[in-house]
């Protein structure tokens, strides 16, 4: 790419940002499909364009993630929230924000090196407590899992995603050349493509929106993932693992 398009393609995601960024993360956090966005758009953005802002917004909320949740990803966080008295001075107050607890709580500085220990020691690999899904002991799937999110905070639970186009998945590229099928990059690899037909067309078009960047990526067990995985799994079409960070569980799911 030569210096001018380089420049022109920079501007155009400047404007594209400028003009709708904020309608987008808005759209996407009340749970717009990107389909839906581009539609609801004032400003007459590339569907291509608008997928990135919402991409990079839903890795940034921590909505969707790239590798397996860790201990690190989550470790406390050091935030300042601003106060005010009743004489109306204002100052500013340190939190943490700590997923154990799921609270915010006063902190201090503390450079000792005791404190120093105890956030090495926070950001250590999370030790899971791992069980496999046994559905005549745990029931019905989509209900073990609500009440494992109810337990854990929606926030700290995930599940994986096993929906992204494999890298050495050469038999399903050469089938699509001999097919002349175009397929988009980062869309649903074949398979699960195949298999969505248990799904309604709004789940459908969510999973279509997403750009599956690996073959396996973590998305946070929200209701609708939490439908969507619980149609797929009836259907045998899903098998993967949850992740409740809160209660340092993995569950896994074995196919059906």
């Amino acid at each position: 790419m030569d210096e001018t398009n380089y420049f022109q393609n920079a501007l155009s995601s400047f404007v594209t940002e400028a003009a709708c960024g904020g309608a987008v993360r808005h759209l996407t956090d009340i749970g717009y499909t990107l389909d839906q966005i581009v539609d609801r758009l004032d400003y007459p953005a590339p569907r291509a364009k608008v997928q990135r802002i919402m991409m990079a917004y839903l890795y940034e909320s921590r909505v969707l993630l790239l590798e397996e949740p860790s201990a690190v990803l989550f470790a406390p966080k050091e935030q300042f929230v601003q106060e005010q008295d009743s004489y109306g001075r204002r100052s500013f107050r340190k939190i943490e924000v700590d997923y154990k607890s799921q609270n915010n709580m006063t902190s201090a500085p503390d450079l000792t090196a005791a404190s120093q220990r105890k956030k090495m020691a926070q950001t250590q690999e999370i030790l899971w407590k791992e069980s496999v899904y046994d559905p005549k002991r745990d029931g019905k799937l989509t209900e073990l899992l609500h009440r494992k999110c109810e337990k854990n905070g929606e926030a700290y639970s995930y599940i994986s995603c096993p929906f992204g186009e494999p890298a050495d998945d050469q038999c399903s590229q050469n089938e699509e050349k001999e097919q002349s099928v175009q397929r988009e990059p980062g869309g649903l690899c074949a398979v699960v493509e195949d298999k969505t037909g248990c799904l309604n067309g709004r789940q459908r078009e969510y999973l279509r929106g997403i750009r599956w960047e690996k073959p396996i990526v973590y998305h946070r067990l929200n209701r609708r993932m939490l439908e969507i995985i619980g149609k797929l799994y009836e259907a045998g079409a899903y098998s993967g693992a949850c992740f409740f960070v809160t209660g340092r569980e993995k569950i896994t799911i074995p196919a059906r």
